[in-house]
């Protein structure tokens, strides 16, 4: 059980600096944060504030999705939210503490540095089956319910995301891609394919396939 928190936590960590990576490129922040990033541009407020929100909300959608199905286990999610929020303002602390060079080709790089990150940290600890970030349970929920490949759900719901994450922006912000850029839309298509080939990647050298999809 111990392993199974540790796995979780730094897989959590692992994202945030993913998160982190991503509004440093100033190419918009990735898909999974990029309407919490809208919501506190349009509020006003902390992204670590309205990362909570965000992911509160997607709980809910669980439910709705889930029904009877849906386990007093993912309840937990709840306490994701807070801590995923935290790992997102110490992680971007960490970043812009680097004095990463601000051109072209840094941010470029920076943007699929993102990606990785954000699809190791998904390959880290959700095998961890301790409770997942409302994003990827709200993933993992149409999973369960239709049986289809993670990874695919996760392409659409990231590029539903940043649709959302657009909207806001245009609608109630002064800038309409503060949040979502060129990064974004790279990173909606591919945090899922990314994530697919670590999987098969761990599998070639291990001979072992991880469970992403928990009940």
């Amino acid at each position: 059980m111990i392993k199974r928190i540790c796995l979780f936590v730094f897989g959590l960590f692992i994202m945030s600096l993913g998160v982190a990576f991503s509004i440093k490129s100033t190419f918009g922040t990735t898909p999974i944060s990029s309407i919490s990033y809208s919501l506190a541009l349009c509020a006003g407020i902390d992204i670590g504030i309205a990362t909570v929100i965000f992911n509160a909300a997607l709980v809910f959608i669980q439910m709705i999705v889930l029904r009877s199905s849906f386990r007093p286990k993912r309840l937990l999610q709840f306490i994701n939210c807070f801590l995923f929020g935290y790992f997102t303002d110490v992680a971007l602390f960490i970043v812009y503490s680097l004095n990463i060079p601000d051109n072209l080709i840094v941010n470029v790089v920076l943007i699929f540095v993102s990606i990785f990150l954000i699809a190791l940290g998904i390959f880290i600890y959700m095998p961890a089956d301790i409770a997942p970030l409302p994003g990827e349970g709200c993933v993992e929920s149409v999973a369960l319910v239709t049986d289809w490949r993670f990874s695919s759900i996760k392409i659409a719901f990231d590029t539903t995301m940043v649709a959302i994450a657009l909207l806001m922006c245009v609608f109630f912000y002064t800038n309409p891609f503060a949040s979502v850029n060129i990064g974004t839309v790279i990173s909606a298509f591919l945090v899922g394919f990314t994530l697919r080939q670590i999987a098969k990647l761990y599998n070639y050298i291990t001979g072992k396939d991880i469970n992403i999809v928990n009940n």
